[in-house]
């Protein structure tokens, strides 16, 4: 369909703060001026302007710079009708048809503009009024007999006539048959200008640190103008009127608001209070903007594991530390999917740097070891990363972590937490509907708390506490309908921009453990290097064990995957895998619980063989690998010290050269290997000894742990 307008050169048009009137219009376009700029023009064709047209900051005024206009603009206290109240909408509507129905009836000369012709004509006038307004006699519904009718009366005939004379003068333009009601009262003012500025004074008074009532602040002000009017009758001059304390209030309502809650709470409270809320970023892609954030959990727990409190003496349990624990976020913008939850006993760049790598893996086995029927198996690949300002994010080991994986790092002004608004939402959220269920909770704040006995119900620990936390988000936050995703679930919100847009891939292994591996120095060795009781290799570091005369190398290990490590050989990093087969996919914690079930079996043995540690990783229980799982989300998860430990108590690397060469055959007994639980039979209590044991001569024990695990 062919679109063309026709516009007047007394026409007004507004775009994006540009006014522009028409200079002339064809078939097709216009060509239009700037106001103030004469000479600067621009050409909009007729689509255009219908584009324009529909623009929220474009608007059209027809006639604008006519007279008429111009001069009901300056009276009337609205251009449009609409704009005004009911009642005087109505009235105006009233008015418009009087208007109408008196030129309709005078081009029939049933009335004219005297005052006997409009007495002559009034009853038709009437009649036709009511007609065209559907009142009376004329309304769409009939009232029932003998209920009454309310009409309107008719103006004089000096006042109709002058109606009709300033709707012709308008055009018929409606507008001028406005009432200016609104410029009616007494303007002049009350008071002289000295009252004015001591009147002004309760403004001051008010808007102080102490923060006075408003009843205070006005009872000061009047005191102003006693002590005022004293020092004018000593001085032999006029007192002033004071106000009363009624003007004195409405003149402290008149008091800008943010002016006022800045000076008496300061203006970081009246930036918070008065701030503009929106909708927050527009994120139409998973992981396209991730927020993370720590918050203290409002619970007071017991700090340790299940399994220490379950074999203290009760005494001991009456005076175990109970406190309350930190907690690490990571929240989907697009989803509103959680990423990652770590709970941490203080804010500290650890914590925040592991739960940044869960992000990155599929925690499903987290979930299932915490009881939770669904899948908790969003992560992948971070486009941008939003943080507060908090020492734990703005760290050193922190930040290189982010810019390592190529994430885009975000930190908002402080003080705004309105720009990280869905990690707020969400713990706001938590705190609402989980912290009242948990016993110990400590209350939003103390008066919300009152006599609650936080500490002496405190019966949570660590594992108990994340595996509720774990519950609540997998099986129930993800798959409740959540009002920002207009009634959809996260999880299906997920699924749907998973199909649609797909995810940002997860950074490869090694840069993974570049990334978050700990840095260590290890020497260079005939079978590669050694570390946590393995020996890795590659042909980088057998290039570098025959040529090179740097004899040390730096290497990251992933603790949740000892099968390969990575090397830094001269500048590159290469991937080194285990010379012992069988440890892909096993974690540090398995490894060692392993190693530790065999050296009890075998004291005396000072070298442990690989399929003896891979076949008691595969007796460890279920129950046992639950609770690493949940271990890791904890504060007692394997630190930097604790690896250290380990390696300098592994004298010699876990021995594979019989299975690789063939010499040793596995057993077909499962339990060959395992550790022997029957006692050993009991000696009668009469019956000799034939060696006696010497006595054992006191020695001194000798710390034995160091940081170089090299012998």
């Amino acid at each position: 369909m062919t679109i063309r307008f026709r516009f007047a050169k007394s026409d007004l048009i507004t775009a994006a703060g540009i006014a522009m009137r028409p200079l002339e219009i064809d078939d097709k376009g216009g060509l239009f001026e700037r106001l103030g700029q004469p000479g600067i023009t621009e050409r909009l064709s007729h689509e255009e302007l219908a584009d324009l047209l529909r623009q929220p900051d474009t608007t059209y005024v027809a006639g604008y710079f006519d007279r008429a206009v111009q001069d009901l603009r300056g009276r009337k206290p609205a251009d449009i009708i609409n704009a005004l109240a009911d009642p005087i909408r109505r009235l105006v509507i009233w008015r418009k048809a009087v208007c109408n129905a008196f030129l309709a009836l005078e081009s029939s000369e049933e009335i004219n503009r005297t005052h006997a012709g409009y007495l002559k004509g009034r009853a038709k006038l009437a009649a036709e009024v009511e007609r065209r307004v559907g009142e009376g006699m004329a309304a769409a519904k009939l009232a029932r007999p003998g209920v009454d009718i309310v009409t309107r009366q008719l103006p004089g005939s000096r006042t109709a006539l002058h109606w009709v004379r300033n709707y012709e003068a308008a055009g018929y333009s409606a507008i001028a048959l406005i009432p200016e009601t609104h410029r009616c009262g007494n303007r002049t003012p009350r008071w002289c200008h000295q009252s004015e500025a001591l009147m002004n004074q309760v403004i001051e008074i008010y808007a102080d640190t102490q923060r006075p009532s408003k009843a205070a602040a006005v009872a000061d002000t009047r005191t102003l103008f006693v002590r005022e009017n004293t020092r004018r009758l000593a001085a032999g001059a006029g007192t002033l009127i004071v106000p009363s304390a009624a003007s004195i209030n409405r003149r402290l309502n008149l008091a800008d608001p943010y002016y006022v809650h800045a000076k008496r709470y300061g203006t970081a409270a009246a930036n918070a209070k008065f701030t503009f809320y929106e909708n927050g970023v527009d994120v139409q892609q998973p992981l396209e903007r991730v927020e993370m954030d720590e918050n203290r959990l409002d619970v007071i727990s017991l700090l340790t594991l299940t399994g220490i409190w379950d074999h203290l003496p009760s005494e001991r349990q009456e005076r175990f530390e109970t406190g309350r624990r930190w907690l690490y976020v990571a929240i989907d913008c697009a989803t509103r999917c959680i990423l990652s939850m770590r709970l941490a006993e203080t804010p500290n760049s650890g914590d925040a740097v592991r739960a940044l790598r869960d992000i990155f893996i599929d925690k499903t086995p987290m979930a299932r070891a915490a009881g939770c029927e669904s899948t908790w198996h969003h992560h992948g690949g971070v486009q941008a990363l939003v943080t507060d300002q908090g020492t734990a994010f703005t760290s050193d080991d922190f930040q290189g972590a982010i810019l390592s994986l190529g994430v885009t790092p975000l930190l908002p002004p402080a003080g705004k937490p309105w720009l990280r608004g869905h990690i707020e939402s969400f713990f706001r959220t938590y705190g609402h509907l989980l912290m009242p269920l948990l016993a110990g909770r400590t209350f939003f704040d103390t008066i919300e708390r009152g006599d609650y006995p936080s500490e002496q119900l405190a019966c949570l620990c660590d594992d108990d506490l994340i595996t509720i936390l774990l519950t609540y988000v997998v099986d129930i936050y993800h798959n409740q309908k959540h009002g920002s995703l207009g009634g959809e679930t996260p999880n299906e919100a997920w699924a749907r921009l998973v199909a649609k847009h797909g995810t940002p891939p997860v950074p490869d292994g090694l840069t993974l453990r570049r990334a978050f591996g700990r840095p260590l120095q290890r020497k260079l060795r005939g079978d590669g290097v050694f570390f946590s009781g393995l020996t890795y290799s590659c042909e980088a570091l057998r290039e570098a064990f025959l040529h090179s005369p740097q004899r040390s190398v730096e290497v990251r290990a992933d603790l949740r995957d000892m099968g390969w490590i990575a090397v830094k050989v001269g500048a590159i990093w290469h991937p080194a895998t285990a010379n012992q087969g069988g440890f892909d996919g096993i974690s540090f914690d398995l490894m060692q619980e392993a190693v530790r079930t065999l050296r009890i079996k075998h004291r005396k043995d000072a070298e442990l063989a690989a399929p003896k540690v891979r076949r008691a990783i595969e007796q460890i229980s279920e129950i046992n690998r639950r609770a690493f799982a949940l271990r890791e989300l904890t504060p007692f998860h394997v630190t930097d010290l604790d690896v250290e430990r380990h390696q300098a108590a592994l004298h010699y690397p876990v021995r594979s050269d019989a299975e690789r060469l063939g010499h040793a055959t596995p057993s077909a007994d499962p339990l060959a290997e395992g550790i022997q639980i029957t006692p050993r039979a009991l000696m009668p209590p009469d019956s000799p000894r034939d060696n006696p044991e010497p006595p054992l001569q006191e020695r001194m024990r000798k710390n034995r742990w160091r940081f170089d695990d090299e012998q």
